[in-house]
């Protein structure tokens, strides 16, 4: 169970408990609260300000509305039996609000989202490599990469070349956002688009039950596959249960850190560890096969804080927004997103390298790197006419196997546009009795606000210049 669909819940509670404690600390300090006795109507004012939503901003100046509010009442020495009436009185009426508040936050994001095509069903596995499954969260095409960013990336793909990885020339995307890309991927098919009606938001939660809970994942976990994962950061993507590595003696949880947005620098501190941490090459040593290794790393994607050789970038603001959410018209921080990125992508392809030096070579093995979309400095999240669609849509990957059917099979694939959407209907067709034929190429620039908006990217589109 998770809250907001997104942190789990444990998270949730534990921070709870430390702001409730905070505020009532702060009255103990006065000397006032206990001596009155209107706990209860506290903490009723509290829980009626979350049901109107004070704490969906910066939860600080909610805590502080409320403390002068109290502040104020005890100036005016208005007789407390009175305060703990009215406060009763306006919780009758605010309380539901905060119920409906808990449960549509906490309870109501359950369900896998179907496929508008095709998508993977259960079979029986023949063979069963394990899986390593690497996304690089924003990598571009190396083309996109070199025209827009500066940055070459030859010696990257000459060195996965090297170590038996096949490179594809042409790789598409199925949607411009991640949620709705691996969604696809999980699925073996392209993912279905919400209606009109429904709220983006909350088939957003639903895209991440997807990821993690999807065809592919009920298939492998049949098979006795062994769940492994990194921590991401983005926690739509990390699995509930699966056995989860990440930076030791960290002290705050990932929602307590997010909580505290006057510390970009704790932010920015967190993000680095856990890029750091996934990439170590301890992780991927000694799983117990077939194990499924799971690593979604938000890089070369924002927020840029970490340089090429691994020392921070310090920043006074923290983004993961991505696109026109970080530009915002900007030119100078257009110019930021595309060094800051260049800088990044240089930090994860040299510790990727060193990382995958590790891969075991004792046992059946499939290994998968790719991107789940492209770059954003020059895409406005709401309108793909404003957008350069080949930065956004063409991506990058790179498949190893010591299984020669998936070589030969992925080899036969090279020669063609990829859409990454068929990357677990090639291996399923190639390890159990059942044919997933490949999907046609589809890719689509959703709006952000309003996701059932969708057009439909065609060749064209995909080679024009930006």
């Amino acid at each position: 169970m998770r809250f907001s669909g997104v942190y789990p819940i444990e998270e949730a509670h534990r921070a709870a408990l430390i702001i409730l404690g905070l505020v009532i600390g702060l009255f103990w300090i006065t000397n006032k609260f206990f001596h009155q006795n209107n706990i209860p109507a506290m903490i009723i004012v509290i829980l009626s300000a979350y049901g109107l939503k004070l704490f969906n901003g910066p939860i600080y100046p909610s805590i502080l509305i409320i403390s002068l509010f109290i502040f104020w009442i005890l100036d005016r020495q208005i007789p407390f039996k009175k305060v703990v009436i009215l406060s009763n009185i306006l919780g009758i009426f605010l309380f539901p609000t905060f119920i409906y508040s808990v449960f549509k936050n906490v309870y109501a994001h359950d369900g896998v989202v179907k496929t508008s095509s095709d998508s993977l069903e259960q079979v029986s596995l023949q063979q069963k490599p394990s899986i390593i499954h690497i996304v690089l969260d924003g990598y571009g095409s190396s083309k996109v990469l070199k025209d827009l960013y500066g940055h070459d990336n030859q010696s990257f793909r000459n060195e996965l070349t090297r170590r038996g990885f096949q490179i594809f020339p042409e790789v598409t995307a199925p949607f411009n956002q991640t949620l709705f890309t691996m969604a696809s991927v999980t699925s073996g098919g392209y993912i279905s688009l919400p209606d009109e009606t429904d709220d983006p938001q909350n088939y957003r939660y639903r895209l991440g039950k997807t990821i993690t809970n999807g065809p592919i994942h009920q298939i492998l976990r049949s098979q006795g596959y062994n769940y492994t994962q990194t921590k991401s950061g983005y926690a739509y993507v990390d699995f509930d249960d699966a056995v989860e590595l990440k930076p030791d003696q960290q002290w705050l949880t990932d929602l307590e850190v997010r909580l505290l947005r006057f510390r970009p620098d704790l932010i920015a501190d967190r993000h680095n560890a856990q890029l750091k941490s996934a990439l170590k090459a301890e992780n991927i040593q000694n799983l117990t096969p077939p194990f499924y290794y799971y690593q979604h790393l938000l890089a070369p994607h924002p927020p840029f804080t970490i340089s090429r050789d691994g020392t921070p970038i310090k920043t006074t603001a923290v983004y993961l927004s991505d696109g026109s959410h970080y530009i915002k018209g900007s030119k100078e921080k257009q110019t930021n997103y595309i060094n800051g990125y260049r800088e990044k992508a240089l930090f994860v392809e040299q510790s990727l390298l060193k990382q995958l030096k590790s891969i075991p070579n004792d046992q059946p093995l499939i290994v998968l790197i790719h991107g789940d979309h492209g770059p954003g400095a020059h895409m406005h999240q709401e309108s793909s006419s404003l957008s350069c669609i080949p930065e956004r849509m063409t991506t990058f990957l790179a498949v190893y196997s010591n299984l020669e059917t998936i070589k030969e099979t992925f080899e036969k694939a090279q020669s063609k546009q990829f859409n990454i959407v068929n990357l677990y209907r090639y291996i399923l067709s190639d390890i159990s009795e059942q044919a997933f034929p490949a999907l046609s190429n589809e890719a689509k620039y959703l709006k952000w606000s309003a996701p059932s908006q969708a057009t439909e990217i065609t060749p064209d589109m995909l080679n024009a210049g930006c």
